[in-house]
């Protein structure tokens, strides 16, 4: 896993988590200005106080829908003037005598309380989710760079490509430092050719070593190729060549 691919899939969770959050958190608000609203608005329909009383403030906490409200909210004779405070209910208006009074409905419940009051499931579980992986890719990508980092420091390592043999190792690793995992004789011909000159070695040089004095090691190597080059192309951009005059080579792929 590459560290782009861990952010990437971080924010993908954590964003709509956040997003979501807010979301339901300002539905909450408004569900709770829609409730002040309408039970502050009865309240006046039923009694039309010219001031704020307890048998009033017990009509208007009746008619409150959410329940954690009705153990905080209150009233308040008020001016025309629009209130300072954002979660209030509208300023609501009504002739008494021969005045024009003004009253608003205040839920008194703070920010965490109306976080509370929101839906957070899938958020909480979107958060969750994005933390848990947060954790992992860093204790992950932690061990990933000091493995490599133990690789790099192999002073013994032939480098073609973004092919690596550690011969210290008598491995093969790919561009992300993930062992190649060959059979014994794809490994020892991979290993001849790695290790030669140019990369290039004789078919009859070739069969010496890994079949010496067998009559059709040139079949047998013809099978081993054949099935060896789909494992180093697609752990590599190194392909397997075969050339006219009786050579195998390793050749870095479009170069």
């Amino acid at each position: 896993m590459k560290p782009i691919t861990a952010i990437i899939v971080f924010f993908s969770l954590m964003l709509p988590s956040l997003f979501l959050s807010y979301g339901n958190y300002t539905t909450a608000k408004e569900h709770i200005i829609d409730d002040v609203n309408q039970a502050l608005a009865q309240t006046i329909l039923y009694k039309i106080p010219d001031q704020i009383t307890a048998d009033t403030l017990r009509i208007y906490r009746s008619k409150l829908k959410i329940e954690q409200l009705k153990g905080t909210s209150y009233l308040t004779i008020c001016t025309d003037e629009p209130s300072k405070s954002a979660l209030c209910s509208d300023t609501m208006s009504y002739k008494y005598s021969n005045e024009r009074l003004h009253i608003r409905a205040y839920p008194n419940c703070s920010k965490a309380a109306v976080f509370g009051m929101s839906e957070q499931t899938i958020p909480g579980m979107l958060f969750t989710i994005s933390m848990l992986w947060g954790i992992f890719s860093i204790i992950y990508l932690h061990k990933k760079n000091n493995v490599s980092l133990s690789i790099k420091t192999d002073d013994q390592s032939i480098v073609f490509g973004n092919l690596r043999f550690s011969d210290s190792r008598s491995m093969f690793y790919n561009e992300h430092e993930e062992e190649i995992h060959f059979t014994p004789m794809q490994f020892a011909f991979m290993k001849m050719l790695i290790t030669s000159e140019y990369r290039k070695m004789s078919v009859t040089e070739i069969c010496d070593k890994l079949w010496p004095g067998k009559d059709n090691a040139k079949e047998s190597l013809y099978t081993l190729v054949r099935r060896l080059k789909p494992v180093v192309e697609n752990n590599s951009n190194i392909r397997i060549i075969s050339d006219k005059g009786g050579y195998y080579s390793l050749k870095i792929e479009n170069e």
